[in-house]
């Protein structure tokens, strides 16, 4: 266990003033443990070893269980006193109490003490907590039996289970990550844990990995650059290894729990660089063999902006407006949770699995263009490519905005998330209202075609033109990925890329008057790629995320 932890095992006879006294003599957060409880180490290592700025609580997916969660974190706790309108998991009698939250904490215990409740003290205390609105994180426990029980001999055949284990396997399988996709699950998982037990073993670090893969996909592009059949082969090949590595990094970091917002940026603008890397690779591959494709590919890069974009603001929207949900207080001792239910039925395993698929993420799209690539050559992979992404995006937009206009009210989120991202200098509040997560895929889709028009018209199409666009796509994703940790980049370095108005204004006009495009390129290039990364490291080197 993390030694900076306090810890305080919960009885029945323990009272829910003891657990305020020994959370206000503690110096640091509390861990609170069942007395029936049993839990393997792993499972205890979420609490205790992963860093945590917020309370959180051990729990288990269990249909019609006696805890709620949602967007992550505790909505609704049941006790001897307190029910859940809709449970979706079970609490394992595990709890950190995080002194981050000092003031609110010992502010709902203290309410809870007035009312003399009956109930295990540590179900009281998560009842006061998410009464009272104060975040306390889910972490989930699963691939290692566990158990809450009064009866001792089940106690007994569950530490009996766990003392069979062998842990290391379950720390790796823990490492995976959740809600992935198909392809990812059931082949490319397969290959990365054993490169993640081989990381684990030479001690790497998830960005050292990350920047493995960088280069592997990175020489991916190369080779589809070459254009020939057995350099697209192994260009096809390489991409694959290339998202085999990427899944490592993630993999590793839960594995040792080292995270910083460095790893989430690095890991996530080098996923859209080598993605975007290949589309110049094989339009300059194609190239040599007398085909011009720079159009498509410069398309299919657009398509796939607007897609990234809005998945991410989708998501980032839908837990911000839950977030605000969480603001009003309930009373202790209401009868009612105050939760109104919204949850669907579980989907099939078969629905759910097309479901994934549908979404053409990462692992189903890389592989759609490493088949198609060496199948048909880059021709093909420009003609299928868009192809599946139209199906993918009517059939999940369609139930993005089905739901949007459902459940959304017509107003803006209060966050600047959406402003933070929009690169329009003096814009301030977002142009949409309940439609505000397509905000910034909106505008990169304009600022995006709209230079690919004016590159069209005066022939200018070539590898300039789409370093153009593809370090100003970049610069967006970069604006996204701050925003997404709370950040804005800095106003001199907006202010050097001009924001989309100066950067339209500038490129139209070096277009229409035959302006060399190679200086423009090294420019936004350098400038995008080099001086914005630079900056974001440099600040960030030291970050960890708490």
């Amino acid at each position: 266990m993390n030694q900076s932890l306090s810890s305080l095992v919960v009885t029945p006879a323990t009272k829910i003033e003891e657990v305020l006294q020994s959370f206000v003599n503690s110096s640091s957060d509390l861990l609170l443990i069942d007395e029936n409880s049993v839990i393997a180490d792993p499972h205890m290592e979420l609490l205790t070893d992963y860093p945590r700025s917020a309370s959180a609580a051990l729990v288990a997916v269990e249909k019609n269980g006696d805890t709620l969660v949602r967007q992550n974190r505790i909505a609704s706790a049941t006790s001897a006193t307190h029910k859940v309108t809709i449970g979706n998991r079970k609490f394992l009698g595990v709890i950190r109490l995080s002194k981050n939250q000092s003031v609110e904490i010992i502010a709902a215990l203290e309410n809870a003490v007035q009312h003399k409740a009956k109930g295990n003290a540590i179900d009281l205390t998560l009842v006061a907590l998410t009464r009272a609105m104060i975040k306390v994180d889910a972490a989930e426990a699963w691939a290692a039996p566990f158990t809450r029980t009064s009866e001792a001999a089940i106690r007994q055949e569950t530490k009996d289970s766990i003392a069979n284990l062998n842990m290391g396997r379950v720390r790796l399988r823990m490492a995976n990550r959740a809600n992935d996709g198909f392809f990812s699950v059931f082949f490319l998982r397969k290959f990365s844990k054993l490169l993640t037990w081989l990381a684990v073993r030479v001690n790497a670090t998830p960005n050292q990995v990350t920047l493995i893969s960088f280069a592997i996909g990175l020489y991916s592009a190369y080779s589809f650059a070459q254009g020939s059949f057995w350099w697209i082969f192994l260009g096809a090949a390489l991409l694959q290894l290339s998202i085999i590595v990427d899944c490592v990094d993630g993999e590793l970091a839960r594995y040792t729990r080292k995270f910083s917002k460095l790893g989430a940026w690095l890991d996530a603008v080098t996923d859209r660089v080598k993605e975007y890397m290949v589309f110049l690779g094989l339009a300059i591959g194609a190239e040599k063999n007398g085909k011009d494709l720079w159009i498509p590919a410069i398309a299919m890069m657009l398509i796939q902006t607007f897609r990234h974009l809005s998945d991410y603001n989708y998501a980032r929207v839908v837990r911000i407006r839950a977030e605000d949900k969480f603001l009003v207080p309930v009373d202790y001792m209401a009868d009612f949770d105050g939760i109104v239910p919204t949850e669907r039925e579980p989907k099939g395993r078969l629905r759910y699995w097309l479901g994934k698929i549908i979404q053409f993420p990462i692992g189903e799209r890389w592989l759609a263009i490493s088949a198609s690539a060496v199948i048909g050559g880059a021709a093909f992979t420009f003609t299928i490519m868009p192809i599946l992404a139209f199906i993918s995006v009517v059939v999940v937009y369609r139930g993005r905005v089905v739901r949007t206009i459902s459940n959304i009210p017509k107003e803006s989120i209060k966050s600047s998330f959406i402003t933070d991202q929009s690169d329009l200098f003096g814009v301030k509040r977002s142009i949409f209202k309940r439609f505000d997560w397509i905000e910034p895929s909106l505008l990169r889709l304009i600022e995006g075609v709209f230079l690919l028009w004016v590159f069209a018209s005066v022939d200018e199409i070539n590898t300039a033109t789409f370093m153009i666009i593809f370090a100003i796509v970049f610069n967006h994703y970069d604006n996204l990925y701050r925003a997404l940790q709370g950040e804005k980049k800095p106003g001199w370095l907006s202010g050097l890329g001009l924001f989309v108005g100066g950067r339209i204004l500038l490129l139209g006009v070096a277009a229409l008057q035959g302006w060399d495009m190679n200086y423009l390129a090294w420019y936004f290039s350098a400038l995008f790629l080099v001086v914005s990364s630079v900056q974001w490291v440099l600040s960030h080197r030291a970050n960890k995320i708490g």
